[in-house]
């Protein structure tokens, strides 16, 4: 038995050799065809226009004071608000920051009777956005968090330019030194607004539920309104629409991966399975939703979560129009809310017919967009325009008296905007006044004066 064994462990061996070759020999001859996958075509989005940030935060407005009460207006499209905001405040230099608390008394002082330059922002401006504009010799950005005025004012006592740093939402005011001379206030920056409409000072006061000892040193708002009678044009623009195509192109990064679904109410759905876009075409509007959230590293300041909402738009599609940072605040789950709102000439744009093309509205968190709301509509080129007479100050309070509307006490601020109401054909835009009111919505009341002492102006 034994002298078989090893020839049989020699013949099986030989087998398996020969197996084996014919094996290797199969799969040379019958070789499986493998498919090239070409990696994910990305493709940058085609923005309509870019803008860095210190193009999106500018003042709204420049009011001139010269004491005794009067005071003028200076917006964006006049050439004395050029004047200040682009030649002066380059050159400004504030320095030695300090409480400043300011007693009723105190501030009506300042308000009325000192001569001075008041710089007012939309909203509050992030301190380190406001160095962008002026130079800061401070660290008040650790003191101070936001601002939304900035008043420079002459002390004659000690014959100094002052500059008050404002944040009405902390309700804080820091006091500073200048580089500013009284000569340069008085002989070159208060001649500037000379002939600018003047304007009537309306102070907000303190809460009536807040104690009078409180009330004595709380900062109280203020805003203006037209002495007299202004003009402003009424505006019909033709508009285009953003395609699906520039909206894929614009959200996603292989739009190979995107689907399409429609819902029951007709509302359109791409998602790649993680990114979304929803578009209600009812409303030429869409939400952008990003849920994939990385956790940041580090927090952020205001200043680089804007910057980050800025970024995120000029990638993706850009900014259909003249737009401006408004406001950045916290929702109620701790998110960060970042709006941008869109300006034909010195006015915002407001919208209530459900084609919201007035704002761009963002949300982030750590740094990172959540989800963006914008219009689809791009504003191209005006068809016609009318000169409409707009009612001043007191005829709107007047109004406001006449219909009942509202306690004139508890307007918190009124100013011009226009308001748009979108056709198939164009987007009309009309001078309202936009009228906010403590715990109420705002008013919009068409602001054209009413020619021949009929009915009263507006809201017919």
């Amino acid at each position: 038995m034994k002298q078989w064994k090893e020839p049989a462990k020699t013949v099986l061996l030989n087998l398996l050799v020969l197996t084996s070759f014919c094996l290797t020999a199969l799969l040379w001859s019958n070789q499986p065809k493998f498919q090239f996958i070409e990696p994910a075509q990305y493709k940058e989005s085609k923005p309509v226009q870019e803008k860095q940030l210190e193009e999106l935060v500018t003042p709204e407005s420049v009011i001139f004071h010269y004491g005794q009460n009067r005071h003028t207006k200076a917006n964006a499209t006049d050439g004395q608000y050029r004047v200040i905001v682009q030649v002066e405040m380059p050159k400004w230099i504030f320095l030695d920051f300090a409480p400043y608390p300011l007693t009723t008394d105190k501030w009506e002082a300042i308000a009325r009777e000192k001569q001075g330059v008041e710089i007012r922002f939309r909203s509050s401006v992030p301190m380190s956005v406001v160095g962008r504009l002026v130079t800061i010799r401070d660290e008040n950005e650790a003191r101070l968090k936001s601002i939304d005025r900035l008043w420079l004012y002459y002390e004659e006592e000690e014959d100094v330019v002052y500059a008050l740093f404002i944040s009405t939402e902390e309700e804080r005011v820091m006091r500073a030194r200048t580089s500013i001379s009284p000569k340069d206030l008085r002989q070159s920056y208060l001649p500037t607004g000379n002939a600018m409409p003047e304007q009537i000072l309306k102070v907000v006061g303190p809460p009536r539920s807040m104690p009078t000892v409180e009330q004595r040193y709380a900062l109280g708002d203020m805003y203006y309104l037209p002495k007299n009678q202004t003009r402003m044009q009424a505006f019909r623009y033709s508009y285009h629409t953003l395609t699906n195509d520039q909206l894929i192109d614009a959200y996603f990064l292989d739009r190979t991966l995107v689907r399409q679904i429609m819902e029951r109410d007709k509302t359109l759905i791409f998602t790649d399975g993680s990114r979304s876009i929803l578009l209600r075409s009812e409303q030429q509007a869409i939400t952008f939703t990003d849920p994939a959230f990385q956790p940041g590293g580090q927090e952020l300041t205001d200043e680089e979560k804007v910057k980050g909402a800025v970024s995120f738009i000029n990638k993706h599609v850009g900014w259909t129009g003249d737009f401006h940072f408004e406001t950045i605040k916290r929702s109620y789950n701790e998110k960060d809310v970042i709006t941008f709102r869109q300006y034909v000439g010195a006015y915002p744009l407001v919208s209530q017919d459900g084609y919201p093309i007035d704002v761009i509205r963002i949300t982030s968190e750590a740094g990172q967009v959540v989800t963006m709301d914008r219009s689809l509509l791009d504003l191209d080129r005006y068809i016609d325009n009318h000169e409409w007479i707009v009612m001043s100050g007191p005829e709107l309070y007047q109004y406001i008296r006449d219909k009942q509307l509202a306690d004139t006490e508890q307007i918190t601020n009124a100013y011009l905007a226009y308001e748009t109401r979108t056709t198939p054909e164009y987007v009309e835009l009309t001078p309202v006044w936009v009228v906010e009111i403590a715990n109420r919505a705002n008013l919009y009341i068409p602001a054209r004066v009413q020619r021949g002492g009929g009915q009263a102006h507006g809201l017919e």
